[in-house]
């Protein structure tokens, strides 16, 4: 059976400029070679799309995404710079001896284990700075991961640079257009790790049904990518001049491979043996109605104690010297002794 997709390729979107604008009596230049990038527009969207799921998550979890967002920044640049250093020289070391500046051009070809180095980096300098804990800050962001990955990958896809060794599988993708002449059907890679996100995706949805531990999908997301990578980079072209380096018949993925699932495998188990970490005040996120409750009972608890300093701090009664109040009588009045209205003053009789 060939291949069931047809080869295609989205081409640049070229930004129409003028080429001279004048303003105010300058006059500026503009190139005509600008243009937007479909792999380009794909990576900024899954940043864009992966840094808000992982912020909703955040608070999901009780942190503030101000937080995540910061770390998120940190994890990018490490990603970005490293994957692409990693790339050049794992991947691409005569272009390096040839062009040593080409370590510099980052918009030149990533590595993914390159990024995912280049992510724990950043992520290392984020702690560092911050003084948070990797499993607070870091859960969120790995939650979230698979879905700025598909997106990258859908970018790879699209322009296919990954392509395959020549392939009968119903997957594979018809005269793929590289290399002399006639083409063959090959594997993409990058349409394979889209459907691995995808699945990836739906797990963490399922599994964040329960309640889990900090840091327990930072721990099972290198657990999950690992193999699928390991059993992938068989896949590789290596008929083409350009193929991937192999050291000992293997590729420098297939060592990252197998390096990363130690390290997934290790953290998780010490995530699930040891106490799980508290959230700091300063990047602890309450919602906005717990936030009024707690604001209404403080106030509440405020007012009792001011009563109480009130009431300890009134003088009393003897204290500020007052008289006693008069006793009051309780027995009944004697009734005062009256004469008779019919008495008689005593005098002489007359006869």
């Amino acid at each position: 059976m060939s291949g069931l997709i047809p080869w295609f390729r989205l081409e640049a979107i070229p930004i129409p400029l003028p080429e001279h604008l004048e303003l105010f009596g300058f006059r500026a230049s503009f190139p005509q070679d600008w243009s937007i990038q479909p792999f380009g527009l794909l990576v900024a969207t899954g940043v864009m799309l992966g840094a808000s799921l992982a912020e909703r998550r955040a608070k999901a979890v009780g942190v503030h995404p101000n937080a995540v967002a910061s770390c998120v920044a940190h994890v990018l640049i490490g990603g970005f710079v490293i994957g692409h250093v990693f790339d050049a020289l794992a991947y691409h070391p005569d272009v390096v001896r040839e062009d040593p500046l080409f370590l510099l051009k980052v918009w030149d070809g990533l590595s993914s284990f390159g990024g995912f180095l280049g992510a724990v980096l950043g992520l290392m300098l984020y702690l560092q700075r911050f003084g948070a804990d990797a499993r607070v800050v870091g859960d969120p962001i790995a939650w979230a991961f698979p879905l700025g990955w598909m997106f990258g990958r859908t970018g790879c896809f699209v322009v296919h640079d990954h392509p395959g060794a020549p392939t009968d599988f119903f997957l594979g993708v018809r005269d793929y257009q590289v290399g002399p002449p006639p083409y063959v059907t090959r594997h993409d890679m990058g349409l394979y790790e889209i459907l691995w996100s995808a699945a990836v995706m739906g797990l963490f949805v399922y599994l964040a049904k329960t309640p889990r531990k900090r840091g327990f999908y930072l721990g099972l997301l290198p657990i999950l990518y690992a193999p699928i990578r390991f059993g992938l980079d068989f896949l590789r072209a290596t008929d083409l001049e350009y193929g991937d380096a192999r050291y000992f018949g293997l590729t420098p993925g297939h060592y990252s491979a197998i390096v990363l699932l130690a390290a997934g495998v290790l953290f998780l188990r010490w995530v699930q043996s040891s106490p799980e970490p508290e959230v700091p005040e300063s990047i602890r996120y309450v919602p906005e109605d717990e936030e009024r409750a707690r604001a209404e009972a403080a106030r509440k608890v405020e007012a009792v104690e001011l009563a109480d300093e009130a009431a300890k701090s009134a003088p009393s009664a003897e204290a500020e010297g007052d008289a006693p109040l008069p006793e009051v009588a309780t027995g009944e009045a004697k009734p005062a002794e009256t004469k008779s209205s019919d008495a008689r003053p005593k005098g002489k009789k007359k006869r």
